[in-house]
């Protein structure tokens, strides 16, 4: 199940394949920060789920992306735990009843890496347009419960500096729709 937000704007989700597409209209009141302008030190990923969905500890990816203007530019950064102590308040207004917080950050050296691909991307959008974003790979996530329609969905927020708001990448998910997609991309079991 790989995700995609755009850094622009929201449309319906497109289910393919091994993934879900997500993208955010022009005019969204509530837009993507650009990858460019993100503080890799401070960004933070935030997993809003049952406490039955499972995110695999080192497994789960964020994909840095720019597409157009001189060539694509795309990283895969894994993201690690972080310290969720103060995360509550901030990501209040997005919790549905049910949902846990699972706050993700990028390792030390993933920050680096991705402060060489912002000056990357900088360059090239002299070039021309250019459509940059975040795309988070939950494929290794599994449930660890009854494979039965959960009414808590799946919402996934991005906080690009220490003192910016949380956003939403994706919104209220059906995790009963992820649990029945074809077998190659479905939300599995856990083991």
């Amino acid at each position: 199940m790989r995700f995609l937000a755009k850094s622009l704007a929201v449309s319906a989700a497109a289910l393919l394949s091994a993934c879900s597409t997500f993208s955010f209209l022009p005019g969204s009141s509530d837009p993507i920060p650009t990858p460019i302008a993100a503080n890799p030190a401070s960004l933070r990923i935030a997993v809003l789920a049952p406490e039955e969905f499972r995110l695999p500890k080192g497994e789960v990816e964020l994909t840095v992306y720019q597409r157009g203007a001189g060539g694509d530019i795309s990283q895969d950064y894994t993201l690690v735990n972080a310290d969720s102590e103060k995360v509550d308040a901030a990501v209040a207004e997005f919790r549905k009843p049910g949902q846990v917080v699972t706050l993700l950050r990028l390792a030390p050296a993933d920050a680096l890496r991705l402060r060489d691909q912002q000056e990357q991307m900088a360059a090239a959008r002299g070039a021309g347009s250019a459509k940059p974003g975040f795309e988070v790979d939950l494929d290794s996530t599994c449930w660890n419960g009854a494979m039965v329609a959960p009414v808590v969905p799946l919402d996934v927020l991005i906080r690009a500096d220490s003192d910016g708001e949380f956003h939403p990448l994706l919104s209220d998910i059906d995790i009963f729709g992820l649990m029945n997609r074809p077998e190659d991309s479905r939300l599995k079991k856990c083991s």
